[in-house]
């Protein structure tokens, strides 16, 4: 399976939010290492368990029902 270079782009919503890494860590229910590295948006790997904990989380979070995958995401060329 290939490895597609990506970004993730949560940091800024965090905090914006004023949500801590570790808080995110908590509400989000990920582990720490993951938690972390995608709050400081240095995770470059996208697992589909971890999408659908962090989206929905920044949903409720944002109060914004339409975020979508390329909202927390981008593609590194």
């Amino acid at each position: 399976m290939a490895v597609v270079p990506i970004r993730w782009k949560v940091s800024s919503v965090l905090k914006a939010h004023g949500v801590t890494p570790y808080r995110f860590w908590k509400d989000a229910e990920l582990s720490s290492k993951v938690a972390y590295a995608i709050a400081n948006d240095e995770h470059e790997v996208v697992d589909t368990g971890v999408l659908e904990k962090v989206i929905p989380y920044l949903r409720k979070l944002t109060g914004n029902d339409a975020l979508q995958i390329g909202d927390v995401v981008e593609y590194v060329n």
